[in-house]
């Protein structure tokens, strides 16, 4: 009794141990379109799900695809333990830096943020020598400051890296017969929270123009043909190219 009763109760503590998940990796990180395995063990079988769906996909044997640039969290779950493995998706194309603004900031905070501006309007405001693929910079606001739109001017010579640079970071919905291209960043139109148009801009240059969504297919689109080489108004992007030159 003495020797049997302690082998018996080390069997039951053993069974009732919680079937942990062995993670051997918790965080990697990969370029748009890279594969990676998932090292991850447990007595019961294993479900992966991933947050965010637009910056990667798992499979159900825990193979992560990445897609779109940014962060997300794999998470692994066997009915009694879970775990989290981080994506970290990384840009192989760093063009130019996107500013770090958001919808709706007042022109006040970007002109603290950015200097004082090279050239104004009413509604813009504009920088130059922004970068050396972007060399020119510009915000424009609604009639109560707030910024509701911003772009920049991409030399032409960039252009393939230019499409590099946003297909590793933005979906794209359409591509037009007048030469507009629209990106979301967003795997669903009506969750995505903004609109990016491509178009090219007196041949040497790309205009790109950050907008909020839902009105990606005709503010975003009106605005880049409203700054179209064929326009007569003078613009903001007009006078910066002056001084460029």
């Amino acid at each position: 009794m003495a020797v049997v009763l302690p082998l018996v109760l080390a069997g039951c503590s053993k069974d009732d141990e919680p079937d942990v998940i062995s993670l051997e990796v918790s965080e990697k990180t990969l370029y748009s379109g890279d594969e990676y395995q998932i090292e991850a063990t447990s007595k019961a079988p294993i479900n992966y799900t991933v947050e965010n769906e637009y910056h990667a996909e798992v499979s159900e044997t825990g193979l992560v695809t990445a897609r779109f640039v940014g962060e997300t969290n794999v998470l692994l779950s066997n009915g009694e333990d879970t775990r989290n493995f981080r994506v970290i998706v990384k840009p192989k194309n760093n063009l130019y830096p996107e500013p770090d603004v958001k919808f709706g900031d007042s022109k006040s905070s970007i002109i603290a943020k950015f200097g004082t501006p090279d050239d104004e309007s009413s509604s813009e405001i504009g920088y130059i020598d922004y970068s050396d693929a972007a060399p020119i910079l510009m915000f424009s606001f609604d009639s109560n400051d707030k910024l509701e739109g911003y772009g920049v001017l991409v030399k032409s010579f960039y252009s393939s890296t230019l499409a590099d640079f946003f297909l590793e970071r933005y979906l794209i919905v359409s591509a037009e017969e007048d030469g507009v291209f629209l990106f979301i960043n967003d795997l669903n139109p009506t969750t995505a929270t903004m609109g990016i148009g491509l178009q090219l801009y007196y041949i040497s240059y790309w205009i790109v123009i950050y907008m909020p969504m839902p009105n990606i297919s005709t503010s975003t689109k009106s605005a880049l043909l409203k700054s179209s080489k064929n326009t007569t108004e003078t613009n903001v992007f007009d006078e910066l190219l002056k001084q460029l030159q």
